[in-house]
């Protein structure tokens, strides 16, 4: 940060450039809108030199103090983008020296949530970095936005969007919308990464948002051990090839341990010497390898090496009709949390089982049978051991043996 004359051989006044060199490697150059005699400027120093006459003291003082102005200004934007967590680029700083120096008018930036969310989804998909269930998510994120909107009869302008807002928010969702923990505390989740999209494009100013917690709880999932996927595996369903087919292609999912959305577009194309080789949907930048085991070859041999699918939605559907032939019938407490309310019910063990079971039980029973975190985690694809470790549920008998183990 420094000034410098505009013509400094000039015989006889130039007019003071303010310049800074900004984090990003860019060169911010500003009129200082003060014109001083090239005689009375300090060459080596860059500013004005000292002087007896009172009438260059006199210009010396005016200059001197326009040139405070500017550096105060400068350290103190910088300061507040600093605490913000923005970077401050030549653009910004010109358009918050115009204002401050020049009193021109803040340019119109959109504000109310269709515009800012539409900008937000079209920057994202520019990208390419969201699936198909990203986008869907925030779809019902301003869906309910909207819905927020009518109930407060009034539009949302985001700039006003808060912590003290977020909480109001909350409170909506909790008593109104009935949204559990989980289910609040993604969509509040989401709703900070847009708000901090709307801050790096100078759409809202006000950062206070990120103060706003966002909650989640584990929840109790089902995980089959062996036995429990030998029995699914084992049930005669030659007389409904629907079930059928949907039951193949779930041992699919416990054998490998891959996402319904990974598994659903195996092809005879991603196998190779011994191995399935496909890119995640979940994580485009992953590309999961996973050995063909026995069972695994004998299902897609049976299909023609590709797998028989439909929707996710019919499949979950299909899937506890399976498990309820199979005679998973027995009672389990599902429980939900809403604010701190956690209501229980009893349901039959089927109810429970969904697409992500495969997942989690493939990870419970490899870790159960000895297998290294880190030889689990390179077929699933977690980066993140924490995540990792979510998808483990031992069972009871397995803790009893484990402390049997140690104490006996």
């Amino acid at each position: 940060m420094n000034f410098k004359l505009k013509t400094p051989k000039s015989e006889s006044s130039s007019l003071i450039l303010f310049y800074v060199n900004l984090p990003d490697g860019s060169r911010f150059v500003y009129s200082s809108g003060q014109k001083i005699p090239v005689r009375l400027w300090d060459k080596i120093y860059q500013i004005p030199i000292k002087t007896k006459s009172q009438k260059d003291q006199v210009i010396i003082n005016t200059v001197t103090l326009r040139l405070d102005r500017i550096k105060t200004e400068y350290l103190k934007l910088n300061l507040q983008y600093q605490k913000e967590g923005r970077q401050l680029t030549k653009e910004q700083l010109k358009e918050e020296f115009d204002i401050h120096f020049k009193g021109k008018q803040k340019k119109d930036t959109p504000n109310d949530l269709e515009s800012c969310f539409t900008d937000f989804c079209e920057f994202k998909n520019r990208l390419g970095s969201w699936s198909k269930s990203t986008k869907q998510r925030y779809i019902m994120l301003l869906g309910l936005l909207n819905e927020y909107q009518k109930y407060k009869s009034r539009k949302i302008d985001i700039r006003g969007i808060d912590e003290s807002w977020i909480t109001n928010f909350r409170h909506y969702c909790q008593t109104l919308k009935k949204h559990q923990v989980n289910t609040l505390g993604r969509n509040i989740g989401l709703l900070k990464t847009f708000l901090n999209y709307c801050l790096k494009k100078n759409y809202i100013d006000n950062p206070s948002f990120k103060d706003a917690a966002v909650n989640r709880e584990v929840t109790h999932q089902i995980a089959l051990n062996k036995e429990e996927i030998k029995v699914v595996a084992q049930l005669n369903l030659s007389r409904n090839k629907r079930l059928e087919r949907v039951r193949d292609v779930f041992l699919v999912g416990c054998y490998t341990g891959m996402r319904f959305s990974d598994f659903k577009r195996l092809k005879s194309s991603n196998i190779s010497e011994g191995l399935i080789t496909i890119r995640e949907v979940k994580d485009k930048t992953k590309t999961l390898q996973i050995p063909i085991t026995d069972k695994v070859r004998a299902i897609l041999e049976k299909y023609g090496w590709q797998l028989p699918l439909i929707s996710e939605q019919k499949f979950r559907e299909y899937l506890k009709e399976i498990f309820k032939l199979a005679g998973f019938t027995d009672l389990k407490i599902k429980s939900k949390k809403i604010g701190k309310q956690v209501y229980e019910k009893e349901v039959p063990m089927y109810e429970l089982i969904s697409t992500h079971t495969a997942r989690r039980s493939f990870i419970t029973i490899m870790l159960n049978s000895g297998v290294p975190a880190k030889a689990i985690m390179s077929i699933t694809g977690h980066k993140s051991i924490n995540n990792f470790q979510l998808y483990y549920k031992p069972t009871n008998d397995t803790l009893s043996g484990f402390m049997d183990q140690v104490w006996e």
